[in-house]
């Protein structure tokens, strides 16, 4: 049995999520803009308007996405929060 094009895109797309939860917490000097996000928007470009009808792929990889980003906003928070003035 052949892939089709969807799986294609799901793959990418789960490949780029799975990059975006790790580099996601890279905030020194604002790398996680360059490293990291475009990765995470690109996957979730493709998850919203590339896949049509996957429900299984589809519920997957915005959970990854989801949770790399609270993970990544908060990292940056707590960063923040240890560098500020007393």
């Amino acid at each position: 049995m052949g892939r089709t094009k969807n799986d294609w895109i799901a793959l990418v797309s789960l490949l780029l999520a799975f990059w975006f939860l790790l580099a996601g917490t890279v905030w020194v000097w604002g790398a996680a803009l360059i490293v990291a996000y475009p990765f995470g928007l690109t996957s979730l470009v493709l998850w919203r308007f590339f896949l049509k009808g996957e429900q299984k792929q589809s519920k997957l990889i915005p959970t990854i996405l989801g949770f790399g980003l609270v993970l990544s906003l908060m990292v940056l928070f707590f960063t923040w929060l240890s560098y500020s003035p007393r």
